[in-house]
């Protein structure tokens, strides 16, 4: 059975860091499997991540301003795959490629023209490691019509499919996204979507409330202290947007700084804390969360498996456990999976399907006219380059999608 080494990075919108993982593939295209190896987290600076927060906000930041992140950016990824293979004792002859997220400074898949921006040099992250590098897998997906945002469920269906039990996969980054994998199911099986905002929402109230001093809810602390203001609660969830079929996402424009900015001064004329925002919005992206399923997802799962930085707020963990009892939610590390790793492992994958000629976005997903080779390649040094080339070229008779 064919066998590789294979490095995944992702940078996410919780702004924490890099992460970065070492996976070892066994078999090609839609037949392998995916394990870990070992798992690496690089930390931003508070400059870079006040930069990437400005970025986030801020639509008129100077080209040289965006050009300086684009640039740090590819060298922080090259120093996560260093520490990686430190941690690891390797060098990086033994690694097949790297498979990169790059982070997403600007989104916007359904306008005129649809666009999607990137930061990370990949060439900074090929130079300083020697080895070729994927990245902006995303793009593909958007220029065939797709919203690109969940390129990322054919790795969760390679890493979590299951023969016996259909399985739900939550992930609570920027917004709360699922991935519904019923037993046994095949690729085109799959159901994916943005269900609510999660961190684009919370991370917000929490900058209103403390003036910027934390980013995020800490075990949802912050929240407890306040009560929920059901009439609001209710008008949220009335949002057009949590109505719509899939394909779908949730965007900064729906539930971001304009959303934010104006719950916050209708608070404060009512006479609302802050504190009962939060706790009011951490109710809102539960409550959502699960109607979405409940109203998209036409089997229950037996098993509910959840990622992302959300997993360390206690309280929204708490909520989504009272609204689908009698399921129990558990971490994604119970299938070997770490929750903070899920993200890194799976742009490892889509690096390997696109080496292998296979498709790597799911069309009934993303929207997406069509399946498509996912990422721009980026040569590693002459030798790591030339293993990638004929690794390419021996792959003629690859598992088609369709027969997923």
């Amino acid at each position: 059975m064919s066998q590789r080494l294979l490095i995944g990075l992702s940078s996410g919108s919780g702004l924490g860091g890099i992460d970065a993982a070492l996976v070892r593939v066994e078999g090609i295209g839609l037949e392998m499997t995916v394990h870990l190896e070992r798992l690496a987290h690089q930390p931003h600076s508070r400059e870079v991540r006040d930069l990437l927060r400005a970025a986030a906000t801020n639509v008129a930041m100077p080209v040289r301003t965006v050009a300086l992140l684009h640039r740090v950016l590819g060298d922080s990824f090259a120093n996560a795959v260093r520490q990686l293979l430190d941690d690891a004792k390797l060098d990086s002859r033994g690694i097949t490629c790297i498979g990169c997220s790059g982070h997403t400074l600007w989104h916007e898949p359904d306008g005129r023209f649809p666009t999607t921006l990137n930061a990370g040099v990949a060439s900074a992250v090929a130079e300083r490691t020697g080895l070729t590098t994927l990245t902006d897998p995303r793009s593909a997906d958007v220029v065939a019509g797709g919203h690109g945002a969940l390129v990322t469920a054919l790795a969760d269906w390679l890493l979590f499919r299951s023969e016996t039990e259909p399985r739900l996969l939550i992930h609570l980054g920027g917004a709360a996204a699922l991935v519904a994998l019923p037993a046994a199911c095949r690729a085109k099986q799959v159901i994916g979507f943005h269900a609510a905002p999660c961190g684009m929402l919370l991370d917000g109230f929490m900058r209103h409330l403390t003036g910027g001093r934390e980013s995020f809810d800490s075990f949802g602390k912050h929240a407890v202290q306040g009560c929920c203001i059901e009439p609001q609660l209710e008008r949220w969830l009335a949002h057009p947007l949590l109505h719509r079929k899939p394909p779908k996402i949730v965007a900064a424009r729906d539930f971001g700084e304009e959303f934010i900015a104006q719950a916050a001064q209708w608070a404060r004329q009512m006479d609302r804390s802050l504190h009962d925002l939060l706790c009011t919005a951490t109710h809102f992206v539960a409550r959502a969360t699960v109607e979405a399923l409940r109203r998209f997802v036409p089997w229950p799962p037996d098993r509910v498996l959840v990622s992302g930085g959300g997993v360390h707020n206690g309280f929204l963990w708490r909520l989504l456990e009272q609204q689908l009892a009698p399921l129990r939610l558990e971490k994604t590390d119970a299938c070997g999976v770490p929750c903070q790793g899920r993200k890194a492992m799976a742009f490892a994958a889509l690096a390997a399907l696109t080496l292998d000629a296979a498709p790597g976005n799911l069309p009934a997903v993303t929207g997406a006219s069509g399946a498509r080779l996912l990422g721009s390649i980026t040569p590693g040094n002459p030798a790591n380059w030339s293993a990638c080339v004929a690794w390419m070229a021996r792959q003629t008779t690859m598992p088609r999608l369709a027969a997923a």
